[in-house]
């Protein structure tokens, strides 16, 4: 393609507007919200319009149990304290991971022990996971990374032969499915998050709230006396006969989720089945018309998985060397000037290198005290992790589109054709 770069002086690929056009049905979510503030229901969890979303996102799901929380993180500390995690165990989460995830079990004095990620789909490696396994493990808690589903199978037969507990952090998964089964009715206990607003936010968006699912009574009753203060029939759920001396307080926490946020997510969820389709179409029209391009590839989707990358979107690596050397960063400054929103650095946060532990940080958790219950933290430093470090500079992010406009789908492979053709002049 001999056409100019843009960045040079051309003309730009996409001349239609490369935004969403989705747009979510607000007049729906006012009218449920107002009828909560009409009927004076601001709070609450066990009955009413809270415990319908739970019913209905059970069905969704297709799990037995579910749970609302105020964030996807209180949900996933939730699954961490049902899991049975505590004081100087050690849990296992993918250096290119998220703090949130696992926050919960960090600060009950659990120990992280990081591993890699498998460098095709960018999700927590399984047979790296095994190495690091030891008898101090109780939880392996993968996540499922912009709604692209983690080796289920392979995680799962982990859990089976070391006796451990998957804790999933589905928190941009609602939706996504392992061999048909959706996540959260597949493993031992999943957390989602409903952070954000369509369409944009997490894929069942209420503003802020949280989801446990469980097929695991124990787990389910475990993480309800964790978080539900004064939750409505808390004791009459419960069979457990030590949860059934607990008062009606149970463990304290109140990390219920709020209902209005929860009339919001409730017609999120509506909408989700026909939002994920759509994005799927549209993310598999464009892979087909860039499959042939060197140096750039989306992230890989495990044949039985299928992905919601709602949030997130999606993910593509990208080979330098295969453009002569060319930066990812003036890689998406080109496609920037030809009009696609690319974006370079779209792996993540690197968890080992963070300063809880490269640095000694003293005062941060009390006089004396190396780490949250005075366990302390492990040390890391730069180089080892060297798989995942060395996809930092060479993972790039795109929106995706649920409704493009008309044509975009088809500009923007052409405008990556275009930059990829036209790569020399950039160096």
């Amino acid at each position: 393609m001999a056409a100019q770069l843009a960045i040079l002086g051309g003309s730009p690929a996409v001349t239609v507007d490369a935004g969403e056009r989705y747009k979510r049905p607000v007049e729906e979510e006012k009218k449920a919200v107002c009828e909560l503030i009409d009927q004076g229901v601001l709070t609450g969890a066990g009955t009413g319009l809270p415990r319908q979303f739970e019913e209905e996102f059970k069905e969704f799901i297709g799990c037995k149990y579910v749970l609302t929380t105020d964030h996807g993180h209180t949900a996933l500390a939730s699954c961490y304290f049902a899991a049975g995690l505590g004081a100087g165990d050690e849990f296992i989460h993918p250096t290119i991971g998220y703090i949130g995830s696992y926050a919960g079990a960090l600060h009950m004095g659990a120990t992280p022990v990081f591993c890699e990620i498998d460098p095709k789909t960018l999700l927590a490696d399984p047979a790296d996971i095994e190495k690091r396994i030891t008898p101090k493990t109780r939880v392996i808690n993968p996540i499922h990374m912009c709604g692209r589903v983690c080796d289920m199978d392979a995680l799962l037969d982990i859990c089976r032969r070391h006796n451990l507990v998957l804790v999933e952090d589905a928190a941009h998964a609602h939706g996504s499915e392992w061999g048909g089964v959706k996540i959260g009715n597949l493993g031992h206990i999943a957390g989602f998050s409903c952070q954000g607003i369509s369409p944009r936010g997490k894929p069942v968006a209420g503003g802020e709230a949280g989801i446990v699912c469980t097929n695991d009574r124990e787990l389910y009753e475990r993480a309800l006396i964790y978080c539900h203060l004064h939750r409505v029939g808390a004791l009459d759920e419960l069979t457990n006969p030590v949860y059934k001396q607990l008062e009606p307080q149970l463990l304290g926490w109140k990390w219920r989720a709020h209902p209005l946020a929860l009339a919001i997510a409730r017609v999120s969820l509506k909408t989700l089945p026909e939002r994920i389709e759509k994005f799927i179409a549209n993310r598999e029209e464009l892979a087909d018309k860039i499959r042939d391009i060197p140096g750039l590839e989306l992230a890989h989707n495990y044949p039985k998985a299928k992905a919601a990358e709602i949030y997130g979107g999606l993910r593509f690596i990208y080979d330098p060397e295969a453009l002569g050397g060319l930066s990812a960063k003036r890689f998406c400054e080109a496609l920037n000037a030809e009009g696609v929103p690319m974006s370079p650095n779209g792996l993540g946060h690197i968890e080992h290198l963070r300063a809880i532990y490269t640095k000694d940080l003293p005062g941060l958790w009390g006089p004396g005290h190396p780490g949250p219950a005075n366990i302390p933290l492990p040390r890391y430093k730069k180089g080892d992790f060297p798989v995942s470090e060395s996809l930092v500079d060479r993972v790039l992010a795109l929106p995706g589109w649920i409704e493009p406009a008309p044509g975009l789908i088809d500009q923007v492979a052409l405008a990556i054709r275009k930059v990829v053709d036209n790569y020399r002049a950039l160096l």
